[in-house]
Parts: C-alpha cells; structure tokens; sequence
C-alpha cells in the first residue's frame, strides 16, 4: 500500500499503520557486532498498528480501519501527538534474515488514544512498544515491533552505537 497523508497532512498511514514522521541527523552507515547497517530510508514512529491489532484482537468490526484513523484525527485536535522523547534504550531486532537498529521512545498523550479506543470498541489493546528503526541491513525492511511480546522474543538490548544522543 502506498503512503498517503492524514489528519490534516500531520500524519502518514502505509503499512496499514498511522506513522508520525521523524528527522533526526544520523550517519549514512554504521558498523555493530560485524554487520554494516545502513540508515532506515523513512525515520517514523508506528503509533497504531491497525492491521495489527485487527489480527491479534480478531476484530471483525465493519470498516474498524477508517473508523480508527477518523477516531485518530478527531483525538489529536485535542491531544498533541508530535513531540517524541528518546530513551536512551537501543535493540537489535532479530527477524528471519532481517536485523534493525531501534531506539525506544515515548510519544505523550498516544496512550490516552489508546484508552479511548479501547473503551469505544471494547478492546484491551496493551500500549505499543514505541520506538523508531533506525538502521537496517542493506536492502531489507524493518521488523514490526508491536507489543511486548515482539520486543521480549525479537530484541536484544545494545548499547548506544551512534556516539550521539538522540
């Protein structure tokens, strides 16, 4: 699926996801444990994992999709979802042929979305393990990191390797 801008052209949903785009001033290239990763072509932050979510709570609601970004843009006109606070917490993911680089972070006010849609639909859906790819290896894609689960089985904690802080 290809991008397309939402809310007001604040954000982007691909992948069946609403993504808040993200510029930070990374080197092209690093080295770590032996592999050269290259910078993620799209620094983002995955907010909501709709599809996801669809597939892990078998939601089976009529449109839930578009239901869920209008809930989405209706939220943020009055809740700020734009400031992303970086931990100082890096991962290797580990996925198949694919590794990735993340750093985790926080995105304030998204978890109050979050109790909204649960309440509305009926959900339990835990808060997502937010977090931005970085690095990948060249030509591969990331590693969608969505609950807790992904990052206990997939991840691996690392130290910085930027020589710079977020």
């Amino acid at each position: 699926m290809e991008n397309k801008l939402i809310c007001g052209d604040k954000f982007i949903y691909g992948d069946d996801t609403i993504l808040l785009p993200i510029s930070l001033n990374l080197p092209s290239k690093i080295n770590f444990e032996g592999d050269t990763f290259v910078i993620n072509t799209f620094l983002h932050v995955s907010l909501v994992c709709i599809e996801k979510i669809i597939e892990k709570y078998n939601v089976s609601l009529l449109d839930f999709e578009n239901k869920i970004i209008n809930d989405f843009c209706e939220f943020i006109q009055k809740n700020e979802i734009k400031k992303v606070n970086y931990t100082n917490d890096f991962k290797i993911a580990f996925k198949r042929d694919k590794k990735t680089i993340v750093v985790m972070c926080d995105v304030p006010n998204l978890n109050k979305f979050f109790d909204l849609i649960n309440k509305k639909y009926g959900l339990n859906i835990e808060y997502p393990p937010l977090h931005v790819t970085l690095y990948t290896l060249p030509g591969k894609l990331g590693i969608f990191l969505t609950n807790s689960d992904d990052i206990q089985k997939l991840t691996k904690s690392i130290p910085n390797p930027l020589n710079q802080t977020l």
